[in-house]
């Protein structure tokens, strides 16, 4: 017998397939049921027919299923006059009491000027962890109806959780002119604070200075915020000024034993009930003494003294990080001892990636090969699965370069783990693995996509009947044609529950999106963002559908055609493109680059007078993709035809990569030949490493999946 659930499931899986047939309207209206209603609601509101729209989204409001009766009510309450919309609105709340669902009726509320409904609707939100968004609003209608409450409310949201950029926003349109001028230290000048009365606004005024890394300034302000808080108690004291005024004191000020005494003394004080205050207090006293170097194994103190104090899995990660990063200020050695302590503690493996990457470089750099054998023994079963594969094949390399007394079978053992590593799609030292193992195509197949029994991934924080009324309503609007709506529904499922859309369903989705894409909009990056984000979640079996969707041949005819023009492999351009850009064609860096290949002005314009190109548009694809397909070609001749190190001057620079290469080749004790594989190890930048890894590993998947190679010959090839 078959659960109805999971007849469900069944029943969307095959659907792709079912709406190609000749009558595909009547089929679609039959298997959505109650919930085609809605998506028949926006097809008629596309054609301006309100009246059939209406009536479409009362039948899926009443019979549809969740997210369609949901959806189909909110399309409700935009229609009618206004008496109308408010009733609507205010049973669309009682239905659905949520975040979600407040944020938009408040919206509605203040559009038609119904401040005091829009307050009667957020009174009973939570300011530390409601949408801040939603804080927002309820602060505006407060403000609207000069609520007694309002002045409390920004006070209780300024300082019950982190300052984001919606707190900013909100603060530049409402802060004094003065006030503003003290933060931002406009005329050059300290606070002057006896302008100022010592109240709440002062507090906001301190938290405002830290989130815009303005520490001088928030250091001058320190004395007086303790003393509000801590040594007068006019101010409640809270987790969120600890942590702030410790920031203060790292960043804005050099009294750093004198700060940590102060801060170890506040964590130790039985005054203070609450833990997470006295957990901060310990995390900045062993921050502090941290930057002394002569009180580093103090800050270790401090950092073990705050585990004891973690209320939850990412405060416990945060102070063995902390812990760890320590360690290695002091030595390898004692990071290495440090993770043969604690590594059996992590709990959100990732979290410490950074740390591992840092860790290789000074391994590396400082000669301490012999390290990474004992890292390995102490992660294997703790770390991510990138990180495990990372120094596995580290390992193996290291144990392979010693050509005096090199275990065979540890080097094998160690390379084999490499390549049985489950990364999702970070797949870069699975492969050089596999190279090392002498995989061939047939191994590579079975190493992706032999079935693996893997339990089925269920939603976290979801019913399992919300996510498959979600998982049907992202597939309605693909099979209606309203591709517009997929791409912003999907993130808001995926910010709910990261388990609530199962990745066939998200190929499906992506691989519409791409069929959709063109030159003119973003669904080529929309497409990709989707299925990249679904398929890195642990515990996913990647189909090689996936596979083809998360390197997809996007613009194929302009990167063939410049490949062919300047003779690159086009793979290469294909995986260098989704590495600089997502395949987004107007896309434009914080440094200036543009478009597809991240081209600088300086640079598109001296290949254009190479080129001999007069007039010319960096966001037009095929303009874009040929200069930066000439750019690359460049690059590699001047580096003796060298693919990889052509690539890292692409990104970084020819002047750059050449100093490195001269560095790399001392701290790898090489006179010769340089391993191209060891000196993306040593680079100086995180950056520039994470580069080469995703690229060489993505030209490596495009020559597999579209032309049947090896992708171990193309690792080969380029390291």
């Amino acid at each position: 017998m078959i659960s109805s659930a999971k007849k469900t499931i069944l029943a969307l899986a095959f659907f792709s397939l079912f709406t190609a047939c000749s009558q595909e309207k009547v089929s679609l209206n039959k298997f959505y049921g109650a919930d085609a209603s809605y998506f028949n609601g926006l097809l008629a509101l596309r054609d301006n027919n309100s009246e059939a729209a209406q009536k479409y989204f009362f039948r899926s409001a009443k019979k549809g299923s969740y997210w369609a009766a949901r959806r189909s009510m909110r399309q409700l309450c935009l229609m009618g006059d206004v008496q109308q919309r408010i009733k609507r609105c205010s049973d669309y709340l009682k239905k659905y009491n949520d975040d979600e669902a407040k944020l938009f009726v408040c919206r509605e509320f203040l559009a038609d000027k119904e401040y005091a409904l829009a307050i009667e609707a957020t009174d009973d939100i939570d300011l530390a962890v409601c949408d801040n968004n939603l804080a927002v609003l309820r602060l505006q209608a407060l403000d609207k109806k000069n609520d007694s409450r309002f002045d409390q409310t920004v006070y209780d949201w300024f300082t019950k959780r982190r300052i984001s950029d919606v707190h900013y926003e909100f603060y530049k349109q409402n802060a004094r002119d003065e006030l503003e001028d003290v933060i931002s230290g406009a005329d050059g000048n300290a606070p002057q604070f006896s302008d100022f009365a010592v109240n709440k606004d002062f507090v906001l005024q301190f938290r405002i200075a830290i989130y815009r890394g303005n520490y001088n300034a928030a250091y001058e302000m320190y004395d007086q915020i303790r003393a509000l808080t801590i040594e007068q108690n006019k101010i409640p004291l809270t987790w969120q000024l600890i942590a702030d005024m410790g920031r203060a004191c790292v960043n804005g000020n050099n009294d750093d034993i004198n700060n940590a005494k102060y801060f170890e003394d506040l964590s130790r004080s039985n005054y203070w009930n609450g833990q997470k205050i006295k957990y901060y207090a310990m995390i900045y006293s062993g921050l502090l003494y941290n930057k002394n170097d002569n009180y580093r194994r103090r800050s270790l103190k401090q950092f073990e003294a705050a585990l004891g104090l973690a209320g939850d899995d990412n405060e416990r990660d945060q102070a063995l990080w902390y812990y760890l990063q320590s360690c290695l200020k002091i030595s390898t050695e004692e990071a290495v001892a440090g993770l043969k302590k604690y590594a059996a503690s992590f709990c959100q493996k990732d979290y410490f990636d950074d740390f591992f990457d840092s860790l290789s470089v000074l391994l590396f750099s400082g000669g301490k090969w012999d390290l990474f054998q004992q890292v390995l023994d102490a992660i294997k079963d703790h770390a991510s699965q990138s990180t495990v594969s990372k120094y596995a094949y580290l390992t193996a390399r290291v144990l392979q370069s010693q050509t005096e007394n090199a275990d065979a079978a540890k080097i094998m053992d160690a390379y084999k783990c490499a390549a049985a590593t489950d990364p999702g799609t970070f797949v870069y030292y699975k492969l050089l693995a596999a190279k090392e193992l002498g995989y061939t195509i047939g191994d590579i197949d079975k190493m992706f996509f032999s079935p693996k029994n893997l339990a089925p991934l269920a939603p976290e924080k979801v019913s399992m009947e919300q996510a498959l009324s979600a998982r049907k309503l992202l597939l309605g609007y693909a099979d209606f044609g309203l591709g517009e709506c997929i791409y912003d529904e999907w993130k808001i499922f995926f910010d709910m529950d990261k388990k609530m859309i199962d990745l066939p369903t998200v190929e499906r989705l992506s691989d519409f999106l791409r069929q959709m894409a063109s030159d003119q909009n973003d669904y080529y990056s929309k497409s990709l963002r989707m299925i990249a984000r679904s398929a890195n979640l642990d515990g996913i079996q990647i189909s090689r559908k996936a596979f083809e969707l998360l390197y997809p041949q996007n613009f194929l005819d302009y990167i063939k055609a410049s490949a062919k023009e300047f003779e690159v492999d086009d793979y290469l351009m294909f995986a260098l493109i989704r590495t600089e850009s997502f395949f987004e064609p107007a896309i434009q860096s914080h440094a200036g680059a543009i478009g597809l290949t991240q081209l600088m002005e300086a640079t598109a314009s001296d290949c254009a007078k190479r080129l001999k190109v007069q007039n010319y548009n960096l966001l037009d694809p095929a303009t874009n993709i040929r200069f930066g397909t000439y750019y690359y070609s460049h690059m590699k001749k001047r580096l003796d035809d060298s693919g990889v190190l052509a690539l890292f001057a692409y990104n970084a620079g020819i002047t750059v990569v050449r100093r490195w290469i001269r560095s790399s080749k001392i701290e790898l004790n090489s006179q010769g030949q340089l391993w191209s594989d060891m000196f993306l190890e040593t680079l100086p930048f995180a950056e520039t490493r994470d580069y080469g890894r995703r690229v060489v590993s993505a030209a490596a998947m495009y020559s597999y999946l579209y032309d049947g190679k090896n992708p171990c010959d193309i690792v080969s090839e380029l390291m």
